[in-house]
């Protein structure tokens, strides 16, 4: 007598149907698992951003798009500082009689604050006139640069065998040594005041006064013509360190004391919330000044409609010759180091939705009769595998559905993945149920 191995129709079929129904019915009812497996792989192979999530979708829907941001950006702004430069040759066209005279000068600030608007001021001037000037044309000048907002002098100095005491009027803008690093000899220097005729006047005494134009000095005197560096924004009087005339003013206009600033040479300079550049002869870079020539005429001449000018720079240099790039950087340096830093928020629009579209691998007659016939197998012909062999084959099914969903994952597709999982243990399942019985026969 010889032994049969038989497996029961009846058992197989239902379990057939217990597989169909697993592929079918699972899916639909945990496709939030799915979308949770297909993130974490997402992310895992670097194809998703940790902060986006991936969108399972089925045929005619569309992912949502990402919300909306908000976006923070800064920008710095610098105001229009003009340049006002009276030599010989424009002061011939606009007053009467040459050389000017302290009540000549003291129309010029009175036609500036009433005809360009003038708030802030900055003067680099000799202020020293011919012949003797009555103490109330001085008085004059001294009272109408008192009726700006702000504004700085600029004194004249020198550098001479005998040292001389600084000014008193500078040491009120003296900044503090603790908040100065580094070496300091290459800033221009002087130690001795070129005298004009108000710096002794009582009512001169109250103005805020800064280091300007120093003999010998050729970047106070005859700056280079490159438009990338500033007037140095720092001077060196006796053991002192002084902001010079744009800082100084910019000072005012900003409401900076000495001890807001802080510097560090050949690094940068602060000035209270903005940091500049600042390299070792005390100058900073002009990436955003904004300037404007105003002729002197247009500022006397009402009729001729002169530009207005909230900031201005009145230059008279001391020979009568136009100078030209000195006061448009002097200018320029005063339009940097008022700069502000302006902060903006936009609504950046969300990002189009990460998503998989839906395939079905059961999809079309072909593929349909394929899985048919690996079910009918799994159940009729997989019990009368040896045990290792049926083991095998069920360790290498997940590694199969594994690697399928990786390559629709690479294409943009997705499938049921948990109806897979959930078929394969209903599949092991059954193999441990599925025993084929051994039918005795005779010969």
């Amino acid at each position: 007598m010889a032994a049969k191995r038989r497996l029961n129709k009846l058992h197989s079929f239902f379990w057939l149907l217990v597989l169909v129904a697993v592929a079918t019915g699972v899916g639909s009812r945990t496709e939030h698992v799915d979308s949770m497996l297909y993130n974490l792989a997402g992310k895992a192979l670097g194809l998703v951003p940790d902060e986006r999530k991936l969108h399972l979708l089925h045929e005619g829907e569309t992912a949502p798009s990402e919300p909306d941001t908000k976006v923070e950006t800064r920008r710095i702004e610098c105001p229009t500082v003009a340049a006002v430069e009276l030599d010989d040759t424009t002061a011939g066209r606009c007053f009467a009689s040459l050389p000017l005279g302290a009540q000549d000068f003291a129309v010029l600030l009175h036609k500036l604050s009433e005809n360009c608007a003038t708030k802030h001021l900055a003067v680099s001037a000799p202020l020293s006139w011919e012949g003797d000037t009555a103490p109330i044309a001085r008085q004059m000048v001294a009272l109408g640069i008192s009726r700006f907002h702000s504004a700085a002098i600029g004194m004249r100095g020198r550098t001479a065998a005998d040292a001389d005491f600084t000014p008193a009027v500078l040491l009120s803008g003296s900044i503090p040594s603790e908040q100065v690093e580094g070496d300091t000899t290459g800033l221009p220097a002087a130690n001795r005041a070129i005298e004009n005729d108000l710096l002794y006047l009582s009512e001169a005494q109250n103005l805020v006064w800064a280091p300007d134009r120093f003999d010998d000095e050729r970047l106070t005197q005859n700056p280079t013509a490159s438009s990338e560096r500033s007037f140095p924004l720092l001077a060196r009087w006796n053991g002192e360190i002084l902001p010079t005339l744009p800082l100084r003013l910019a000072m005012q206009i900003k409401g900076l004391k000495p001890a807001d600033i802080k510097v560090r040479m050949g690094k940068d300079i602060r000035l209270g919330t903005i940091t500049l550049p600042l390299d070792e002869r005390g100058r900073t870079r002009l990436a955003q000044a904004v300037t404007n020539n105003i002729k002197p005429e247009s500022v006397i001449d009402k009729s001729t409609a002169p530009a207005k000018a909230p900031i201005a720079l009145l230059s008279i240099p001391p020979d009568g010759q136009a100078e030209g790039r000195r006061p448009a950087l002097i200018a320029a340096t005063i339009s940097q180091l008022c700069a502000t830093e302006i902060t903006e928020y936009h609504t950046q629009k969300g990002a189009p939705g990460l998503s998989l579209q839906y395939s079905n691998p059961a999809a079309g007659w072909l593929k349909l009769s394929i899985m048919a016939v690996v079910a009918l197998l799994a159940v009729r012909v997989l019990p009368y595998f040896p045990v290792s062999l049926r083991k095998l084959t069920m360790a290498v099914l997940p590694g199969i559905i594994i690697y399928y969903a990786y390559q629709q994952l690479l294409l943009g597709y997705w499938f049921h993945l948990t109806a897979a999982v959930a078929t394969w243990f209903t599949l092991a399942l059954a193999l441990c149920v599925l025993r084929p019985t051994e039918m005795k026969r005779r010969r």
